[in-house]
């Protein structure tokens, strides 16, 4: 898959761009939660850990479809030289594979494949405040105590290692937190020069993001 086509996958995947009706409808109830969702934390598990792992000290999104390939985008510094850096990675092929051939059938995750991954540096108070913001975001009522039980996509967000999971956010600060990730694959699969344009967009969308739910029209 070329870079470009890659790139334009990971943005389809986190922008859920055939959203579904009924999820549009959704009035920003909790459909997050701490954790992962009933029966899916051996295969979020398998697949956060081939897209990259998980940033211990950073923020990760990542997108279990109902179909297609799986992504995952991480910040967090590089461990050799502290830089903040983004590492957008797709599944060369499905993870989730039901199995038929079997008698009863059964899962089998495809982990024996070489995902592909592009990567980018963020300047340290960009990165920190993202950090800020997801952490923030992920403390609202918008997250419930447990992860919901889902039949389809999940979407898996964590922040500074922890966990949290469930169907994809419609609306309120959740749904924010999903275009930013996009900002993050878009930076991660562009040219040098391009860098400083991409950090400006992440800005913008951060300063939104404050002004409608913590600025005086908040509300």
């Amino acid at each position: 898959m070329t870079s470009a086509a890659l790139k334009r996958a990971l943005l389809i995947a986190l922008l859920g761009l055939a959203s579904s009706p009924a999820l549009a409808a959704r009035q920003c109830e909790a459909v997050v939660g701490e954790g992962w969702p009933p029966a899916v934390g051996n295969y979020g598990q398998a697949a956060a850990q081939l897209l990259g792992g998980q940033a211990e000290d950073g923020l990760s999104l990542l997108v279990l479809p109902a179909r297609g390939v799986e992504t995952q985008v991480l910040l967090r510094r590089d461990a050799g030289s502290s830089q903040w850096q983004v590492l957008a990675g797709q599944a060369d092929k499905r993870i989730y594979n039901w199995d038929g051939g079997a008698s009863r059938g059964g899962v089998n995750l495809r982990l024996d494949q070489s995902p592909e991954f592009a990567q980018a540096p963020l300047p340290d108070a960009l990165a920190q405040r993202l950090v800020a913001a997801w952490a923030s975001a992920l403390a609202t009522p918008e997250v419930a105590a447990r992860a919901p039980v889902t039949d389809g996509e999940v979407v898996s967000f964590t922040i500074n290692g922890e966990r949290y999971s469930g169907l994809r956010p419609g609306c309120g600060q959740l749904a924010e937190l999903l275009e930013q990730a996009a900002l993050l694959v878009e930076l991660a699969h562009s040219k040098d020069k391009k860098y400083e344009k991409r950090y400006e967009g992440i800005e913008r969308a951060l300063d939104k993001m404050h002004d409608r739910f913590y600025g005086e029209d908040a509300g």
